[in-house]
């Protein structure tokens, strides 16, 4: 029997409808900060990393769902970075986003070339980029792929 005196039961928080992990790989610390903030609004959870070198260390000790990387970094940078991400951890389907300010022919064919599922133009849109997120985690990859434990080679 439902009881109406009783309030009705609060709705779930935005955060319980993604369990996705995002990678976040930029040396720019404050744009690094204001994905981050924004990502965790909408739900997800996020790792971090100032540069290519970094991220690989991240992936060796975490499971992630997608990477988004800058492309000119530090030590080791965004192109370099999905190179070897897509060469240490070839058995997994891993959907990445790469974002540059400078985004050459070149630098997009680079990208495609590697697997990049999708290339954003600084100034970043934050709710473009959250759409391409919330639809390559709802979509484009089985749940059971995305959540899989990488492992380097």
């Amino acid at each position: 029997m439902i009881n109406f005196s009783q309030s009705p039961p609060k709705p779930m928080p935005h955060k319980s409808l993604h369990k996705e992990r995002i990678l976040l790989v930029d040396d720019d610390r404050q744009h690094r900060s204001c994905l981050k903030a924004f990502l965790e609004h909408q739900g997800y959870e996020c790792l971090e990393a100032g540069n290519g070198v970094e991220g690989l260390k991240v992936l060796q000790e975490e499971a992630v769902s997608i990477i988004i990387t800058d492309t000119k970094m530090p030590q080791m940078g965004g192109l370099d970075f999905i190179e070897r991400v897509n060469h240490d951890f070839s058995q997994e389907i891993l959907p990445i986003f790469l974002i540059s300010a400078e985004l050459s022919r070149t630098v997009r064919l680079r990208a495609f070339k590697n697997g990049v599922n999708r290339v954003f133009e600084k100034p970043l849109d934050f709710q473009e980029l959250c759409h391409a997120v919330d639809w390559v985690t709802k979509f484009d990859i089985p749940p059971s792929t995305t959540t899989k434990s990488i492992s380097a080679k």
